[in-house]
């Protein structure tokens, strides 16, 4: 009966060994898995934190304009190049370079990101022209007066 219950205590105890050993194999691995994620969220939090603190909320005026002959009445503007010669696209804005240099980056409610690459002769002060993709599309953002985001303020040429 004593040899039976030592083999048992045996089995049971390298079982618990063995168990032991391969839990503290396989959570090393997770714990180091989980630190490094840890780290990266820490990492994102600190530039979430960076952005947050730069970006400045500014209410500006805001139209739109597309490639239509209604929003551009002077044809030599209807190529679908921008002031600083790159394709008007969605995302892109006017503004005066004087407030706004080409390169400001806004966030734009309603809009989405945008970066000033444009101008126009009506575009003064604080007023954004956002390009968008149809005369319709234009028509219907009308004037705004909104909140918009300045994430990173460009530079003058």
């Amino acid at each position: 009966m004593k040899d039976k219950y030592i083999k048992i205590m045996l089995i049971l105890v390298a079982g618990w060994s063995l168990g032991f050993l391969h839990n503290s194999l396989s959570v090393k691995p997770k714990l180091e898995a989980l630190q490094a994620e840890m780290d990266t969220i820490a990492s994102q939090r600190d530039e979430a934190r960076q952005l947050v603190s730069t970006v400045k909320r500014v209410t500006v005026k805001t139209t739109a304009y597309s490639n239509d002959p209604v929003s551009i009445n002077v044809a030599r503007w209807r190529d679908q190049r921008t002031a600083t010669n790159t394709f008007a696209r969605r995302g892109v804005v006017a503004a005066d370079w004087r407030v706004f240099p080409p390169g400001t980056r806004f966030y734009i409610p309603g809009y989405g990101e945008a970066v000033v690459e444009d101008r126009g002769g009506a575009i003064k002060g604080l007023h954004l022209d956002l390009f968008v993709d149809s005369v319709q599309e234009a028509m219907k953002w009308g004037v705004k007066e909104l909140p918009v985001y300045l994430i990173e303020k460009g530079r003058r040429t």
